[in-house]
């Protein structure tokens, strides 16, 4: 399990190049190739996403990821169940391999927190890998989202025109020293709870 420190900032599509041109100017290195992540995201009646809005802690989010692939269920193996929690100043990360069986996937996993908690989400978005100043930063772009229910994914995305940029570090007061340099305002984010919000009217 990691633990970490981890900001997660939402910039409008104008803003951008402007925060690209950014990166650049402050030596920001590429850490890796670019790539797809799709995710499947698990909940029972809304809960996390509520406990998500409300910022209760302790708090978690449920998925099932996969990577270069648009197409979620075309993957068929390489498969990771990611148990993310949220503390009141930390979040810890789990990852298991996960083997996909269309029957129990719809039918479930089980959280003794949560319980039940059923596949209601998939959201799909380009990831790029940078490190700044110490910190590992990563930008999302062409962020789509799509229902799921009555055991298929819906055949209609929606297409997200913001961008998030999620800053990673063990040390708080490294994440607070680039907030301050960030030269564009920025807003909190979470993809699942925008996702859930506009597929669902919550």
């Amino acid at each position: 399990m990691n633990f970490r420190l981890e900001e997660k900032i939402s910039y409008k599509n104008f803003n951008i190049f402007e925060f690209k041109k950014w990166l650049i100017s402050n030596n920001a290195k590429s850490l890796y190739p670019s790539r797809i992540i799709n995710s499947v995201y698990f909940d029972k009646n809304f809960k996390m996403y509520d406990d998500s809005i409300e910022g209760t802690v302790p708090r978690k989010k449920i998925r099932i990821r996969t990577y270069n692939t648009k197409n979620f269920f075309s993957s068929k193996k390489n498969f990771k169940k990611e148990i993310k929690n949220t503390f009141y100043n930390y979040r810890s990360k789990r990852t298991d391999n996960f083997y996909y069986d269309k029957n129990n996937f719809f039918a479930g996993i089980y959280d003794q927190d949560y319980g039940i908690c059923k596949p209601i989400l998939n959201i799909v978005y380009q990831r790029s890998y940078y490190k700044i100043f110490n910190i590992r930063l990563t930008l999302d772009e062409n962020i789509t989202y799509r229902k799921i229910n009555n055991r298929r994914l819906s055949n209609i995305f929606i297409k997200d025109n913001d961008y998030v940029v999620e800053l990673k570090t063990g040390n708080v007061n490294n994440i607070d020293f680039l907030k301050e340099m960030f030269p564009i305002p920025r807003t909190r984010f979470s993809k699942y709870c925008r996702g859930v919000e506009i597929l669902y009217n919550r």
